[in-house]
């Protein structure tokens, strides 16, 4: 059986954090013969809420440095994002060293090529990463520190779904589809977090990219703190809290399974009311697309957690946010319906493998290679907002909250130190 404590913070941070380790012995205990504390953070993107909220980083920072042991912040941004950058929009940069703890930014690490998975297949982690909670795990501390959300391709993005961000961007886009569920179980048995802590101030709900001009109808003032040293536990009680049981949540419900954790409230433990969260929020987006886009589906399969989900998320948060609007077609899946692409109007955007080798010898020759736009990678989420960006207009500048110099002096700093983002064209 799992312990699960879930905090209702009514005093500070740092008060409702130490209740919560105090159920585990204590923040000492865990830290006792330790060199260092690597929490890793949500850090995807820097839109409104979409993160680890700055004041709960805050706050663990200080409780670990008080305990005598250095302190690490991490995070691998979403592909088409630097983490520098994000880290800076965000604030959590200051945070972080306001409080005497050290900004990681992962996609700035050289890779160690590991191989994870029943088949051995091969990913990248970040050097530190493979270095300092594989090779000399005993001497370190590795906390998950991820916000409550809903998402629409694994109805919940908490402990385990957060580690794709320990991965390279070229990592992670292969497997980034109805393979996605296993994926993140297979990222989960080769590292586990020694501690997960859910941020629980605010949810956020339809998806995980609040659109900010529509903020009120994605976040839930929640007040919790959710932890425990099981993180698929801690993330099926996450998941109760906004709505979902183990059953919905497939990459939870595959942990249980292979015998990672506890999924079954039976066999959790949980310390801390949760008879008040009875609603069942929404996964998915709200679906405000520009109407003169048409997306055309393939009938036998279009992955919500691939080529479909992020290229539609991403043109939504394009028209609301950025009024981005232009007619053109988007085509993805496998078994596209030849009656619906001969109504197609240029131009054209292919994505996915399955779209690419059933489409593009069609389009190319119907209207032109120039108005044909393809990415092969089922989840290649740089090019394919650079790709909606160049249909549409919006320009980088436009999305990112800086001044367009500062933004060009973060991402170039984080290119001298070697990052490995993939990322759409700044100008």
């Amino acid at each position: 059986m799992s312990l699960v404590v879930v905090e209702h913070v009514s005093e500070d941070l740092d008060s409702s954090l130490n209740r919560i380790f105090s159920f585990f012995g204590g923040v000492e205990s865990l830290t006792k013969g330790k060199e260092g504390v690597y929490i890793k953070i949500n850090a995807v993107d820097f839109r409104k809420h979409s993160y680890t909220s700055p004041e709960v980083i805050g706050a663990a920072v200080r409780l670990f440095r008080d305990a005598g042991v250095k302190v690490y912040v991490m995070d691998n941004s979403t592909q088409g994002n630097m983490t520098r950058l994000v880290f800076k929009v965000t604030g959590i940069d200051r945070v972080v060293k306001e409080n005497g703890g050290r900004c990681l930014y992962l996609d700035e690490q050289p890779p160690v090529k590991v191989r994870i998975g029943e088949d051995g297949y091969a990913v990248e982690l970040p050097k530190v990463v493979y270095e300092k909670l594989i090779k000399e795990r005993d001497e370190n501390l590795y906390v998950a520190l991820p916000k409550l959300k809903t998402h629409s391709m694994t109805t919940v993005t908490l402990s385990v779904k957060g580690q794709m961000g320990l991965l390279h961007h070229n990592s992670r886009r292969e497997r980034h589809n109805y393979m996605l569920h296993q994926f993140l179980v297979d990222v989960y048995r080769f590292i586990r977090p020694d501690f997960a802590i859910i941020d629980g101030l605010t949810a956020v709900v339809h998806g995980h990219y609040p659109l900010e001009k529509m903020l009120d109808r994605f976040l839930v003032p929640m007040n919790v703190l959710i932890g425990g040293g099981d993180a698929v536990a801690v993330d099926t009680v996450g998941a109760k809290i906004l709505g979902y049981s183990l059953e919905e949540v497939e990459h939870l419900k595959l942990a249980d399974e292979q015998g990672l954790g506890y999924g079954h409230l039976s066999k959790i433990k949980i310390v801390g009311d949760i008879s008040m969260f009875k609603e069942k929020y929404p996964k998915n987006p709200l679906g405000v697309l520009p109407e003169e886009v048409k997306v055309i589906k393939g009938r036998e399969m279009a992955c919500i957690e691939g080529c479909l989900g992020n290229t539609l998320m991403v043109l939504e948060m394009l028209h609301v946010d950025h009024g981005a609007h232009a007619p053109f077609t988007i085509v993805c899946g496998k078994g596209v319906d030849m009656n619906e692409i001969e109504k197609a109007t240029p131009p054209v955007l292919i994505v996915g493998p399955c779209a690419l080798e059933e489409t593009a010898m069609y389009f190319k020759r119907k209207f032109g290679e120039d108005k044909v736009l393809t990415t092969d990678k089922c989840n290649d989420l740089a090019k394919v907002t650079s790709h909606l960006m160049k249909l549409t207009g919006v320009k980088a500048t436009q999305i990112v909250p800086l001044n367009p110099l500062e933004t060009l002096a973060t991402l170039l700093k984080a290119k001298l130190h070697g990052s490995r983002a993939n990322i759409p064209p700044i100008l």
